[in-house]
């Protein structure tokens, strides 16, 4: 059994010594003091100054890359504008006394503190895990409940207790008084008009892509069949098209690479294409070592089976730098269904949202969790998602807009975003602080149906207005509809719900794609070594019976009850393995 990879990052406590745990997962680390906290760090190396750390390797502003040196400068003097920096930024400093941890605007890149108010020694760290093990945290039931149905985590909450993740562009500060967080909260934006967002934002795309390109002229645009990547190839002037680098990942039943394909080859782009590689060549053990390894890159909090699939298709793609279209989610109201206009709302619709749109990919099955627990998982979980709209205001859709962008992109998309950011470089034009306020400040009337993209796409470039995509119409549909809009509108929202009602009736959720061949293997493994689950007898929440039942063959668990017990042990046995491991 290989040793687990941890990701690059640091530790800083006032606990004394860095803790067993920690050390065998890191392996060598160098430390820097600030009075009594020390610093761990690993896989990073300090600025100029010694005792600052970049901790993303994304390090970009609006107008192009920013100096390690300007970020060792701003640090002490300007951490809003560290804020500001493109997502996912992240940096640290020991200094005066004290270390001082800065997220960024989105809280993209993940970072982490103990809780100000609980008991024990203060942490900062950029692993969840690493600063409960080295606090002996235990699991946090509430944030245990909430994955066992979504598949990651609402708010600030991680899966042990008393471990919180760092805000949107907050500053966490542990020195001899222990942990300080200074939360920043912007003051909410003017409205702005539709034709007035649409040109800012076409030249926040076109200034950011121009600025990309004369930094990164070998960067690979990640082009798909849908509008957020044609909206990022549209910034881009006709005159660099040619040459430019695009890759396309096929997935059986998608159209993607069809009209990926057709728009490269209209403007000369050099455009590669793969396959899902055949995870069937994977053995068991393998794809546990995989799966696991995602499991403790993720903190045990999304989902290490998809992560671990995407590894081995990627492993047929360059590794550098690569552009990426996510973001366009949150400027067209992901959440939003049915009629769009201001209205209230009640903890019902929160429990209707998160029974037809949060729940039912993610779930665990019937029967993997107690009973007593799963019922109080459920109750728990409604009300998590109902507080976490509740923070983004008093009107429904508003509210679904905040609960996407400060949960489900914070704690879902930023987890992912870490767990690959050293493998390779992802620059994601549409997080920009200015694209986003552009997007907060436009009502849910202009955002709905994807009536802004689509208008700014037809701004950047009206010809890639004109292409269908895939599986739906062109953008120029969607920015001129017809009088018949309305009606084509309810009934893919129909459709779409009739999709979801069948999939609740057959109890059953949608796996990543290469997820089931992955999950089968670790099952596998599991089934030859049955004390990989010992970890889990520890809880009080995983059924008994259906640990026997799934080890006898009985059961064949699906992919996200694969992930969510991968998550549990890894998070429960700490380094237990990873000692045996670096024994053997």
């Amino acid at each position: 059994m290989s040793r687990a990879t941890v990701l690059p990052g640091m530790l800083a406590s006032e606990a004394g010594e860095v803790p067993a745990a920690v050390k065998a997962v890191v392996g060598a680390f160098s430390e820097v003091r600030a009075g009594a906290v020390r610093m761990a760090y690993w896989g990073v190396t300090p600025v100029d100054d010694g005792c600052t750390l970049v901790l993303s390797r994304v390090v970009r502003g609006s107008h192009g890359a920013v100096a390690s040196s300007r970020i060792a400068e701003l640090i002490g003097d300007d951490t809003h504008a560290l804020t500001r920096l493109l997502p996912p930024f992240a940096a640290a400093t020991a200094h005066d006394g004290a270390v001082t941890m800065i997220a960024d605007s989105m809280g993209f890149r993940q970072l982490f503190h103990s809780d100000p108010d609980s008991a024990g020694p203060g942490t900062l760290s950029t692993s969840a895990m690493l600063a409960g093990w080295a606090r002996g945290a235990p699991l946090d039931r509430t944030a245990v409940a909430v994955q066992s149905l979504l598949g990651w985590q609402l708010g600030q909450r991680t899966l042990f207790d008393g471990i919180r993740k760092l805000e949107p562009a907050a500053t966490a500060r542990l020195g001899i008084d222990g942990v300080s967080v200074d939360h920043a909260v912007p003051p909410p934006g003017e409205p702005i008009s539709l034709d007035r967002a649409v040109a800012q934002a076409a030249e926040v795309l076109r200034a950011s892509l121009e600025a990309l390109l004369d930094d990164q002229p070998d960067a690979v645009l990640q082009l798909t069949g849908g509008l957020d990547s044609r909206l990022l190839l549209s910034a881009v002037p006709v005159s660099r098209r040619r040459g430019l680098h695009a890759m396309t990942l096929s997935v059986p039943g998608s159209g993607d690479v069809a009209i990926a394909g057709e728009i490269a080859s209209r403007f000369g782009i050099e455009h590669e294409v793969r396959g899902l590689a055949d995870l069937g060549g994977l053995g068991p053990e393998e794809a546990w070592d995989l799966c696991r390894d995602a499991a403790l890159r993720l903190d045990g909090m999304s989902d290490p089976v998809a992560l671990a699939a995407l590894g081995v298709a990627e492993r047929g793609f360059t590794q550098g730098v690569r552009i990426s279209g996510l973001g366009g989610e949150v400027a067209r109201g992901f959440y939003y269904v049915g009629r769009v206009r201001d209205r209230p709302y009640t903890r019902a619709d929160a429990e209707q949202l998160a029974a037809w749109r949060m729940f039912v990919n993610e779930a665990v099955e019937p029967g993997l969790l107690t009973a007593e627990f799963s019922e109080w998982a459920r109750e728990v979980a409604n009300a998590e998602v109902y507080a976490s709209l509740r923070r983004g205001g008093d009107e429904w859709f508003r509210a679904t807009d905040t609960l996407y962008l400060r949960d489900r992109m914070q704690r879902w998309a930023g987890a992912t975003d870490t767990a690959v950011g050293y493998q390779r470089v992802v620059v994601n034009p549409m997080l920009e602080s200015d694209f986003l306020d552009i997007s907060a400040r436009l009502t849910p009337q202009d955002k709905a149906h994807s009536r802004f993209l689509a208008a700014l796409q037809l701004e950047l470039d009206p010809e890639l207005g004109q292409l269908p995509l895939e599986g739906r119409p062109s953008p120029a549909a969607y920015a001129h509809p017809s009088p018949w809009d309305p009606v084509t509108q309810a009934l893919r929202t129909g459709q779409r719900l009739a999709r979801k009602a069948v999939q609740r009736a057959r109890r059953g959720n949608r796996p990543p794609a290469g997820g089931d061949v992955l999950a089968q293997k670790v099952v596998q493994r599991w089934r030859q070594e049955p004390h990989i689950l010992d970890p889990l007898g520890a809880t009080d929440f995983v059924s008994e019976k259906w640990l026997r039942d799934m080890l006898a063959g009985a059961i064949e668990p699906r992919p996200s009850s694969v992930g969510f017990l991968t998550n549990v042990i890894v998070a429960t046995a700490g380094s237990h393995t990873d000692r045996n491991a670096s024994s053997e």
